[in-house]
């Protein structure tokens, strides 16, 4: 894989989509959500499927679902569109991928549909309904969900089942995180790929189900660092420091190893360059006082520099 930004679902959609600049708030586009409704109607009518109840849209309006019915069952489709150049590589078929895990609790792709509009490109995917309803509204806690521990057992034995897992799918470029880290805490460490894992990469409290316990949303899954969920999962918690403080506790070991360190710092530059397009601008206190806390307990090991004569 490349190393440059543009070619990485997880570090650079912003840019991939060009629907906004870094330095401008996010608004939804009506010619975008109507050409979304379009597409959704037409993988309605192509899989054969009824809508049910309203649409809604996905992060940056990249995506449309709803619940759809077939021949008296229930199920979710779900619309994503690309550039034609982008429409390809591990984030393009992850929820296809994914749908070979087993022993936990996630949705699976049943049928799946793409084709092209001008330079566009629209995937259908129609999969399994999730049990149970989403923790939050959005990706950020913004109130204490009242979890209790079984569903936090079963998150970790999720995750733990997830990283025994065999893949060579790869959504994380290490030299990307290095350079990103630099530039937004001036320190330079080394980005060890060695304990890297299968990771779920968009652990939110969006994509987080109770009652019963379910993930969604496995288009950037793949290999990891070791803590990268845990460290995800907590920079979505900060702004509730009893939820920041459970998630710490449960997966302490990983956020305290070299991998956890490493993750932990830059999922926070993902989240100030989102605050910085005017998403969720209340975690930017709290973000600077966790990087306030993680490097002036546990600095990283700085990469050597090299010699300069003088």
């Amino acid at each position: 894989m490349q190393s440059d930004e543009h070619t990485l679902y997880d570090a650079t959609l912003l840019e991939r989509t060009s629907m906004t600049t870094v330095d401008t708030a996010i608004s939804p586009s009506t010619a975008l959500r109507t050409a979304l409704r379009l597409a959704h109607s037409r993988a309605l009518a192509e899989l054969g499927l009824d809508a049910i109840g309203r649409v809604r849209f996905g992060w940056r309006d990249r995506s449309i679902g709803s619940v759809v019915e077939h021949a008296g069952a229930r199920h979710w489709l779900r619309v994503v569109w690309a550039r034609r150049e982008q429409a390809r590589g591990d984030w393009w078929t992850g929820n296809r991928d994914a749908s070979a895990i087993t022993g936990l609790s996630k949705p699976r792709v049943l049928d799946a549909r793409a084709w092209e509009e001008g330079p566009l490109v629209y995937r259908a995917e129609l999969m399994s309904l999730l049990p149970g309803r989403a923790c939050a509204s959005a990706p950020v806690l913004e109130r204490t969900p009242g979890l209790d521990d079984s569903w936090w057992d079963e998150l970790q034995r999720s995750l733990d089942v997830l990283a025994a897992i065999t893949t060579d799918r790869r959504v994380l470029d290490p030299e990307v995180m290095r350079r990103r880290i630099t530039v937004f805490f001036g320190i330079d460490i080394e980005v060890d790929q060695a304990d890297w894992v299968p990771s779920h990469g968009d652990l939110h409290w969006n994509n987080l189900h109770r009652e019963s316990f379910a993930l969604a949303d496995w288009e950037a899954w793949g290999l990891a660092p070791r803590g990268y969920d845990a460290a995800f999962l907590l920079g979505h918690s900060l702004a509730v420091p009893r939820v920041a403080d459970q998630v710490a506790r449960r997966f302490h070991d990983d956020l305290a190893s070299a991998g956890g360190i490493v993750s932990q710092l830059y999922v926070m530059t993902k989240l100030l360059t989102r605050a910085d397009a005017g998403e969720h601008v209340e975690l930017v206190p709290f973000i600077h006082r966790h990087v306030g806390r993680l490097l002036g307990t546990r600095m990283p090991l700085t990469r050597s520099s090299p010699s300069h004569p003088t």
